[in-house]
């Protein structure tokens, strides 16, 4: 744990999303532990520059494909909310994410976290990314809460969940790498089939029908495997999976192109318009032609081509 930079998770993020946070605790009266939420606005992504602190983040809204390199190769997946992401200390973390997110943050300093690391936890922490994990969540939204109250100074609680969350986390380390765990050259375990093989297979072919039986056969896998090992990696079946892909591109598309809406539904995989609008509206609250709207009237809108 020596030598780590003086820098805070909370100015590494600030300098990297060059943005405050929309809500930070009061750090002085939670000793040292922070609490921030995020509003990423349209990126390709950040660089998250090494700093002194154990990073919790929780993914609250925008379901995105984000490609990660922490400390080694790129490896992408599908984050969607509720889904939780560790960084250790002194770890600098590349992110690429095809869209709007919002995210929150617990920054627990080292020193409360060498504290904690003791001989019931041989192992140091590692880069975790994109995990369900219901107790963590339970804590997070604990602090969460205490940091949106205005008078909220109650530190032997915060301390307490904080505690329990690292603590928590940490016998996960200990256990082994579970599922969501990012590292070099890791394979779609079981199978010999790369993830990001298959998600290439899936993006390159929105515009077409796909069925679980078609792309377990190109894998060379049971129907039942696949599923599994699919909703395993990513955290989603495939169906859910594709159906975000289908509307994050025509979102693309909408902002883009003048593309009618007709056409850009069919060119996403929907049979008909009024398909199309049905699902983009349950995944975004809007209609394609709103979605659009919008999208022009933003000041900083792309030319449509």
């Amino acid at each position: 744990m020596g030598n780590l930079s003086r820098l805070r998770a909370s100015d590494a993020f600030s300098q990297a999303l060059r943005a405050a946070p929309v809500l930070a605790n009061d750090e002085l009266a939670w000793g040292g532990i922070a609490v921030c939420d995020w509003d990423l606005p349209w990126v390709n992504g950040f660089d998250l520059e090494e700093n002194n602190d154990f990073i919790v983040a929780y993914h609250s809204a925008g379901s995105r494909t984000v490609r990660a390199a922490c400390n080694g190769p790129w490896t992408e997946s599908v984050s969607v909310p509720g889904l939780i992401s560790v960084i250790p200390p002194g770890r600098r973390v590349n992110y690429q994410i095809d869209g709007q997110v919002s995210f929150c943050s617990i920054h627990v300093p080292s020193t409360l976290l060498e504290g904690l690391l003791t001989s019931a936890f041989p192992v140091q922490p590692y880069f975790r990314f994109a995990f369900e994990d219901v107790f963590a969540r339970s804590c997070i939204e604990i602090l969460l809460n205490q940091a949106r109250r205005a008078h909220a100074d109650n530190f032997p609680y915060v301390h307490a969940v904080t505690r329990a969350l690292v603590l928590h986390l940490m016998e996960a380390f200990r256990q082994g790498r579970p599922r969501g765990t990012i590292d070099a050259g890791e394979k779609w375990d079981d199978t010999g089939v790369k993830l990001d093989a298959m998600l290439d297979l899936i993006d390159s072919r929105l515009g077409e029908p796909l069925t679980l039986d078609g792309m377990a056969k190109h894998v060379a896998v049971s129907r039942a495997h696949f599923v599994r090992r699919f909703r395993a990696v990513t955290g989603v079946s495939p169906h859910r999976y594709l159906t975000m892909r289908r509307i994050e591109k025509a979102k693309q598309l909408l902002r883009d192109t003048s593309m009618p809406l007709s056409q850009i539904g069919l060119n996403v995989g929907f049979g008909s318009q009024s398909h199309f609008t049905q699902v983009f509206h349950g995944e975004t609250g809007s209609t394609p032609s709103q979605y659009r709207a919008l999208r022009e009237a933003a000041p900083d809108a792309p030319k449509r081509l």
